[in-house]
């Protein structure tokens, strides 16, 4: 009883603070603008005028020059192309024309043209029959010959404004070959967007000779005289201040940015501009509701400061108690109850919220759990060292190398160099597919991972490559913290490999070979992860088709990742095209299952082992056995004969019969997991039509056992 008066006091206490403390400072605030709103209000509108035509100044001035960027960035990798240089040393002006015409739509500029080493147009995109003309005087054109990527505006007679990027055409080493310039229009469709953006109103001009300017383009609808005048009058940017410059009926005030070609002449500009009268009637219609508001506010904030002190600060003081107890170690404590009955939404919504981050926590405190392998024996070797190789070899490189490799196969050495990019650094694993390295990317400085597929699996087909990138991507579109993120595709010297994000973890495999059968903790954190993988696959229409525990990493974090996504029904069509025998004879046959069907049987849901296709129900299968099998620590099917395998996938054999261990202990673990296995066997149902419907309603269950 001494203890909830005492808290009772507290709280009250608690309240009182808070009825005086913003009591006082609302006062204080209310009195302060009252008094001082007459005297800026007027100087204050002038300043966030200015400020607000600078800001959005500045705003066109970036998108200018992000439009820029990506121009010269789409030409950048137009020129780098060989062929393309190549096509400029033979200087066929057709075979240049039409490369001209292809940069217009590869760069998505407006148009293009190519000149030679000694800045004579060869080719422009949009007047096919121009050639012939010296180019080389032009600012833009000469420094590209220069070998520097030069950029700037330009204008075309006095309506069309645009900018242009020149690039030096050249090889490796040695001087350019030629110059690509392409161009962007500022058309109309920029001038609306920037006016969406900044609530500003845009004019863009060109300059003539005599230093007069003409509309190019602008947002506010008035004929082309009324504009030219409205530049003639227009006055410098201190004219913001003081009163603006009139376009028709209405007072603007404007701000003016001036544009420059690549020699660093001045060839036209922009002007940002606001109605003066918008922000001067605002101001004095605010003046009145204002006050009363602010009156009001007062007398509101006096009542409600009751009221949020008795229903914020209790389940306030809850939650600081459940996060210290967190801050601590002590995951068992879950917020979400002492907030059940609050009726704040938002404290609810966070209670909810740290609930979730906990259970967050100690999902990945299980699985770091398991995933911490130690040596099998106190006097385990430690790991041989990567050696350094005597000699770098490169593969797929486009320079000469110094020692020609016809058939470098799959093993790398630790140093070897992949498509002139990749350092091998190492060896993570192989299986089926190939080998996984991990390198490093010498573009981006960054540690990756490299699956070097069997070439008989992808370029046995003139279409399986091509189709493996269509499948790949669209992989690529899975964006989720449980599922590995694959870069790009590529071949190296008839090699196809597959670079992806490196995880510094162990296989599932691994795990269960070195720990057996795992928590229930650890199964339900991995449950919930690999359903929440399946559930973003699925909803854009990726499956996976061949989920095992070889394809499940779990990192350093206790992430749980899974691989492979977008390969395996590739890989599945390519072992169709071979017979049984290539596959025992190359070592892929399944080891326990002589004659099954190609895959991964132990986990292939039955109607895959009868000729069906791979889908979500096939997915989720497979989750469930693989769940099993960490439950278990055995894989659920194994048999002797393929007859006997198919007869237990389609369950002429009961549960019991199926169950590999029947000691007591085993017993006694399928007791405490009992809620979890009958999840896990509801999505190893024979019949797809009785397992969940959908990978995120089997997570919906997994997650209503934390």
């Amino acid at each position: 009883m001494h203890a909830t008066d005492e808290n009772t006091a507290r709280s009250w206490s608690l309240t009182t603070r808070a009825f005086v403390g913003i009591s006082l400072v609302v006062s204080a605030v209310v009195a302060a603008i009252v008094a001082s709103f007459a005297v800026t209000a007027r100087r204050a509108e002038a300043d966030a005028v200015q400020r607000n035509l600078e800001q959005s100044g500045q705003f066109v001035s970036l998108s200018l020059q992000a439009s820029r960027r990506t121009l010269e960035g789409g030409a950048r990798v137009f020129v780098k192309n060989p062929n393309f240089f190549s096509l400029m040393a033979s200087q066929q002006r057709e075979d240049v024309l039409d490369r001209a015409i292809e940069a217009t739509d590869q760069i998505g500029a407006n148009w293009a043209f190519i000149t030679d080493a000694a800045g004579v147009l060869i080719a422009k995109s949009d007047e096919p029959g121009v050639s012939g003309v010296a180019m080389g005087h032009v600012p833009l054109v000469a420094g590209a010959l220069g070998g520097q990527i030069q950029s700037g505006f330009g204008a075309s007679g006095d309506t069309m404004l645009f900018q242009a990027v020149a690039l030096p055409i050249t090889a490796k080493r040695g001087a350019p070959e030629g110059v690509l310039v392409a161009t962007l229009v500022v058309d109309s469709v920029f001038l609306h967007d920037m006016k969406s953006w900044t609530a500003s109103d845009l004019i863009f001009f060109t300059r003539d000779a005599n230093g007069r300017d003409h509309p190019a383009a602008s947002t506010i609808h008035a004929s082309a005289r009324d504009l030219t005048e409205f530049l003639a009058s227009r006055a410098d940017t201190l004219h913001a201040r003081n009163g603006g410059t009139r376009l028709g009926d209405i007072q603007y005030l404007s701000l003016g940015t001036s544009l420059i070609t690549a020699g660093g002449e001045e060839v036209g500009g922009f002007v940002v501009l606001r109605a003066r009268e918008n922000g001067v009637a605002t101001l004095a219609a605010l003046k009145t509701p204002l006050k009363i508001a602010l009156v009001t506010g007062i007398l509101v904030t006096l009542a409600a400061t009751v009221a949020v002190s008795r229903f914020v600060t209790g389940p306030t003081r809850s939650l600081t108690a459940a996060v210290s107890r967190a801050a601590r170690g002590d995951l068992t404590i879950r917020a979400h109850a002492p907030l059940v009955t609050s009726s704040t939404q938002e404290l609810h919504d966070l209670s909810s919220a740290f609930d979730a981050l906990v259970n967050d926590l100690r999902d990945k405190e299980a699985l770091i759990a398991v995933g911490r392998l130690e040596p099998s024996a106190p006097d385990a070797p430690a790991p041989e060292p990567l050696r350094t190789p005597r000699a770098v070899r490169a593969i797929g490189a486009r320079m000469p190398l110094a020692r020609q490799i016809n058939n470098p196969g799959l093993v790398f050495d630790a140093g070897s160099v992949l498509a002139n990019r990749y350092t091998i650094h190492g060896e993570v694993g192989r299986g089926g597919l190939g080998i996984v390295y991990r390198a490093l990317d010498r573009v981006i400085g960054e540690t990756i991972a490299i699956k070097v597929l069997r070439p008989e699996l992808v370029l046995a087909d003139a279409s399986a490559f091509e189709q493996l990138k269509i499948e790949l991507r669209i992989a690529r579109r899975l964006s989720h913290r449980n599922i590995v993120r694959t870069h790009d595709i590529g071949e190296a010297d008839d090699v196809p490999f597959l670079t992806m994000e490196f995880v510094d973890g162990a296989s599932l495999a691994t795990i269960i070979h070195a720990r057996g059968a795992l928590s229930r903790a650890a199964v339900l954190a991995m449950a919930k992860q690999l359903l929440g993988a399946l559930s973003v696959a699925h909803d854009h229409g990726v499956v996976h088709g061949d989920l095992k525990p070889q394809n499940l990493l779990i990192d350093a974090n206790g992430l749980l990742k899974v691989t492979d996504f977008g390969v395996a029904r590739l890989v599945r069509g390519a072992r169709n095209s071979r017979s049984k025998s290539e596959l025992i004879e190359d070592g892929r046959a399944p080891a326990r299952l002589t004659g099954a069907v190609v895959g991964t049987p132990e986990y292939m849901a039955p109607e895959q082992l009868i000729g069906e296709p791979s889908s979500q129900q096939t997915d989720l299968y497979a989750a469930g056995v693989v769940l099993k099998e960490c439950l278990t620590g055995n894989t659920s099917y194994q048999a002797d004969t393929p007859v006997a395998f198919v007869a237990r996938k389609l369950g002429a054999e009961s549960a019991e019969t199926r169950d590999d261990d029947p000691s007591a202990q085993a017993t006694a673990a399928q007791t405490a997991n009992g809620d979890l296995r009958a999840i896990v066997e509801g999505l190893m149902n024979p019949r797809a039509d009785l397992r969940p419907a959908s990978a995120r309603l089997a997570l919906s269950r997994f997650m209503s056992l934390d």
